[in-house]
């Protein structure tokens, strides 16, 4: 008998407790989504999606706004957007795989993974480049997105598949923008070359790995390679004030307006806030490769103009919330961004489908939302 009384207080323990939790997280959810319907009605902004994955690891997933304002369709959680250069995140987590496997190292020199063609040799600081280098941005090698060749190039034919080592040859011969390990800039270049290594130790594409890898391993639902012009359930982008792709990032057919496959392993990715959210938190808590990787991962340089510190992959800073690790995106017409908080074991995203000054204001006010979930967390 009190064997059977002690089971029953536990299950009425726990019963309480999961009532608790589930009130707290609906009304958590429904602050956060009273502040974002706020916050667009104050904003030009067209739309945006946010989501939560809480120290429980519950989700919370929202939207507000629109996906496409000209026919009227209203953003949803799982409105698509292109994640721009989040997509990194997904590669780093490969790379870091394959180095608990034996098969990339990190600090040898990537001439012993592409020493089979001829062009390497050309790749500014060749000899001296290694995966660490590449995924810290320490590499020295200019973004050949900045090339004004490239920028006329990309524009001709919205349907052409560029090859890596078409990308690369905008910075063949180039002078370096100083030795390996003793500077930092951001360069999509950089992981260019570091996919192709991915793919010469693996013999399989980049986007094999990332799917098998990261987006199955992970749970993750609406993640697809962005190697194509039309996708089921993407928002519209706005993006009138760009200089190289002004206005609406999809036609009339749906169809993206330029070329967004040349992206590859810079980005390369249609993402969705909720999935950026779930991946972010497994990530960050070593559950998405070895964790004893971690303090190569979070060993940081300092990242220059950017603030603070640099992993292989992840970019560390502090907030008024706290400590962070996360990243950024940002291709026209979509601006993204992914961050977990250290302390309190929380990780969100939200996405915009707007990158126009008028529609970027509303990233000044988000941070409220995130003031919101703190406090729910430490109440």
């Amino acid at each position: 008998m009190r064997k059977l009384t002690i089971v029953i207080i536990a299950l009425l323990c726990v019963t309480l407790g999961y009532a608790q939790s589930n009130f707290n997280v609906k009304e958590l959810r429904n602050n956060l989504q009273k502040e974002l319907d706020s916050l667009i009605a104050q904003h030009e902004t067209p739309g945006v999606t946010y989501a939560v994955v809480l120290p429980n690891n519950e989700l919370i997933s929202l939207a507000a706004g629109w996906a496409d304002r000209e026919n009227g369709v209203a953003m949803t959680p799982t409105h698509k957007m292109l994640g721009g250069s989040t997509g990194k995140v997904f590669y780093s987590v490969v790379v870091m795989q394959l180095v608990s496997e034996g098969k990339i190292q990190l600090d040898v020199p990537i001439q012993q993974y592409l020493a089979g063609y001829d062009w390497f040799k050309r790749l500014p600081n060749a000899q001296n480049l290694t995966m660490r280098s590449l995924l810290r941005h320490e590499s020295g090698i200019p973004r050949y997105v900045f090339k004004e060749q490239f920028q006329a190039d990309v524009l001709k034919d919205a349907d052409k598949v560029w090859e890596p080592k078409e990308l690369l040859a905008y910075v063949f011969d180039d002078e370096p923008l100083f030795s390996v390990g003793e500077g930092f800039a951001y360069s999509d270049t950089n992981y260019i070359i570091a996919a192709m290594v991915v793919e010469s130790v693996t013999g399989r594409t980049l986007y094999q790995e990332t799917m098998d890898r990261v987006v199955k391993k992970a749970g993750l639902k609406f993640v697809e390679p962005q190697d194509k012009r039309t996708y089921n359930g993407l928002a519209q982008g706005y993006n009138e004030d760009d200089p190289f792709f002004p206005g609406l990032a999809l036609d009339e057919q749906g169809r993206s307006r330029y070329n967004w496959q040349f992206e590859w392993a810079g980005g390369g990715l249609v993402i969705t806030s909720q999935d950026l959210a779930i991946l972010a938190k497994q990530i960050y808590e070593g559950k998405m490769f070895n964790p004893d990787l971690l303090p190569e991962y979070f060993n940081g340089r300092d990242a220059a103009e950017l603030g603070g510190q640099w992993g292989l992959g992840v970019h560390i800073r502090n907030s008024p919330y706290g400590k962070i690790y996360g990243h950024s995106g940002f291709m026209p017409g979509y601006i993204t961004n992914m961050f977990y908080f250290v302390e309190d074991g929380f990780a969100i995203c939200y996405q915009i489908n707007g990158s126009a000054a008028k529609y970027r204001s509303i990233m000044r006010d988000l941070p409220r939302l995130t003031a919101i979930v703190k406090e729910s967390i430490q109440n």
